[in-house]
């Protein structure tokens, strides 16, 4: 588990921080997850462009996986930001899905920058996306369809 905060430019709890995250990245419904950033928050991902529009990318992974969650499982901070290691579990429910979903585990990095009172102003993610891809074929394999 990650160390505590430390005394810089920002004086974030990460301790606290990594608990809100994963808290908001596994919620269902809400804005757990936009509530950790700034106004005017950046995110991107290998999938998306740099931008602001949380509530879209946020609707956006539910569409794709409605039963989402993501644990933490290394956190490493500096002075205002820190690099977080994940899995990520969920059913895969978007295009190209066998009917009843395909289980997801992926895991990734994200890069995160905040400002001095912890909100992110800059989200970057760092996954493999032909790791779920090779699980949606799998389920499908597995079930006897072609994906």
């Amino acid at each position: 588990m990650a160390s505590s905060g430390f005394v810089g430019r920002t004086a974030v709890d990460w301790t606290d921080w990594m608990r809100r995250c994963e808290a908001a990245l596994g919620a269902a419904e809400g804005d757990a997850w936009q509530r950790l950033f700034a106004s005017a928050g950046i995110f991107s991902d290998p999938h998306t462009r740099a931008t602001t529009d949380l509530d879209s990318i946020a609707r956006q992974t539910r569409s794709l996986f409605p039963d989402w969650s993501q644990e933490v499982v290394s956190l490493r901070p500096g002075d205002g930001w820190a690099v977080f290691e994940w899995i990520g579990r969920g059913t895969y429910s978007g295009p190209g899905a066998p009917p009843e979903g395909a289980p997801v585990v992926l895991e990734g990095a994200t890069v995160v920058e905040v400002d001095a009172t912890g909100l992110v102003t800059r989200w970057r993610d760092y996954l493999d996306r032909r790791g779920v891809e090779d699980q949606v074929r799998a389920a499908h394999a597995g079930r006897g369809q072609s994906g």
